[in-house]
């Protein structure tokens, strides 16, 4: 006779990570918790770089990797990846939008071993050398895949919230780092002559390297209008963006930028050109605000300019400034609205 078997109550096996990260959770609140956190430690890593980047410009003869700056970079990476990790305990799967910001996130990381092993092998670099700097270029990649979570997560839905306004401003904040040697808020190639330097006289130069003064000076403002209105454009294309979006998206890079080589008398334009921006956000489409928020941004920064140094270049230049960031940023902001149009359910002004 077979005795009888007695059955064993069931298992429950717990989702191990590998299974979280391959099971997609519901969507994050535009402006919940989730979207916060993320949007508070991409903070902490922007300031961290741009102290770090301070320190760079201002302390040339750095020679160590381990600094405090460093530290304060690498921790707000850790804070986003932690950030990450718990919400997908807490929710059983990714967030959609945000699979990129934990590979970014971790990236981050095998960056920073690489930057560690550069900077033993050939020194701490220092002005051009630092932004064009292979591991640099691998972190800036990376940290923009963090940066980006809130945006992407809102262009999936549809749904702006404040935290998606303040991440575009970050993406853009921490391209316009890495391209500050054409950037307009940090390199006044308009100003008469060189800056002094130890002290002495401004220096006058000569006519070729005044040429190419004007030509990085004018490039500059393009490249700058390219990723602003982009960021405009972008915010613009989405529903439920809160009041301030479009003017967050405007000011922040500005207001990161100008301490980096003591261009704060910038920054008060900029803040009206945010606020006027803003204003026309209702009245305008996404094209057109990208295109009018640059225009607003660069006469600020051209007024600044004259107002407060003395300035070389022509009306024609300072003017033409003002068109060719109106034609990027209506390029830049064109090409998100045609991608915004393509969307399910799409109904924005066009």
């Amino acid at each position: 006779m077979t005795a009888p078997t007695t059955s064993r109550p069931a298992v429950r096996r717990l989702p191990v990570l590998g299974d979280r990260l391959a099971r997609p959770a519901a969507p994050a609140a535009p402006d919940g918790r989730f979207a916060w956190l993320v949007t508070g430690a991409c903070t902490w890593i922007l300031v961290g770089l741009f102290v770090d980047g301070w320190f760079h410009i201002h302390d040339p003869g750095l020679e160590s990797f381990f600094t405090p700056w460093h530290a304060l970079l690498y921790s707000g990476i850790g804070a986003a990846i932690v950030v990450h990790l718990l919400e997908l305990r807490r929710a059983g799967g990714l967030r959609p939008g945000y699979g990129l910001s934990l590979a970014g996130g971790l990236l981050v990381c095998l960056a920073g071993v690489v930057d560690m092993v550069w900077h033993t092998v050939l020194g701490v670099e220092a002005d051009l050398d630092a932004l064009l700097s292979p591991p640099h270029l691998l972190l800036i990649t990376a940290g923009t895949l963090v940066f980006a979570g809130p945006v992407r997560a809102a262009v999936r839905s549809g749904t702006a919230g404040m935290p998606a306004a303040l991440c575009a401003a970050y993406v853009v904040t921490g391209l316009a780092f890495f391209t500050q040697y054409a950037n307009p808020f940090t390199h006044l190639y308009p100003v008469e002559g060189y800056p002094p330097v130890d002290g002495g006289a401004v220096t006058v130069v000569g006519p070729d390297l005044v040429e190419l003064r004007q030509v990085a000076g004018v490039a500059g403002v393009v490249v700058f209008a390219l990723l602003v209105g982009g960021a405009v454009a972008l915010l613009r294309s989405l529903d439920g963006l809160p009041a301030g979006g479009v003017a967050v998206a405007v000011v922040v890079p500005v207001a990161f930028l100008v301490p980096l080589r003591g261009t704060l008398f910038l920054l008060p334009a900029a803040v009206v050109a945010g606020l006027l921006a803003e204003a026309l956000r209702g009245r305008l489409g996404p094209a057109a605000l990208a295109a009018a928020s640059c225009a607003l941004l660069t006469t600020g920064w051209v007024l600044s300019l004259v107002v407060a140094r003395d300035v070389a270049w022509t009306v024609e230049l300072l003017t033409g400034s003002i068109g060719s960031a109106a034609a990027a940023g209506y390029l830049a902001g064109w090409l998100v609205q045609a991608g915004a149009a393509q969307r399910p359910g799409a109904h924005r002004q066009a």
